[in-house]
């Protein structure tokens, strides 16, 4: 591979730490630098990897899950429990419209949405403060101090 600038080096290196936060096999971490930056060979993927890995590896685990990871958890988090409320909300319609209505069935599916909601509740109160908590990590790995 030609040269590359200081920056392109740390930008590779960055992805290849996604392929290793994200578990991916030599084929997708070599097809996810390709679609990001440029195709790389699989012996300077291994060596880069290698590299990465014996720094610190459980730091960069830890610092990605903590500024991306965490927070991508939550999203699907909220949008699992959304769909498992839309259709909840679609049986719960169906069964009500029978003409031989299953007033257990309604009752449970009432709870069910009840209890759904109340969990998505509390997982958009923490929402905020999930945003809050991702803005000072990257004010902080910025080097600029944050107030408490």
């Amino acid at each position: 591979m030609a040269n590359i600038t200081q920056t392109e080096n740390k930008f590779l290196n960055e992805l290849v730490k996604d392929c290793i936060t994200y578990r991916l096999t030599e084929s997708e971490a070599l097809t996810y630098i390709k679609t990001r930056f440029h195709p790389i060979s699989l012996s300077s993927y291994k060596l880069r990897k290698s590299k990465i890995m014996s720094e610190k590896s459980t730091e960069i685990w830890l610092n990605d899950f903590t500024r991306i990871g965490f927070v991508s958890n939550h999203k699907k988090h909220i949008e699992y429990i959304e769909s498992i409320i839309e259709d909840s909300l679609v049986q719960f319609f169906i069964e009500k419209n029978k003409k031989q209505r299953d007033e257990k069935k309604i009752h449970l599916l009432k709870a069910d949405i009840r209890d759904n909601t109340k969990l998505l509740s509390e997982l958009n109160l923490g929402t905020p403060i999930i945003s809050a908590i991702k803005s000072r990590i990257e004010v902080n790995e910025k080097g600029i101090p944050v107030s408490t």
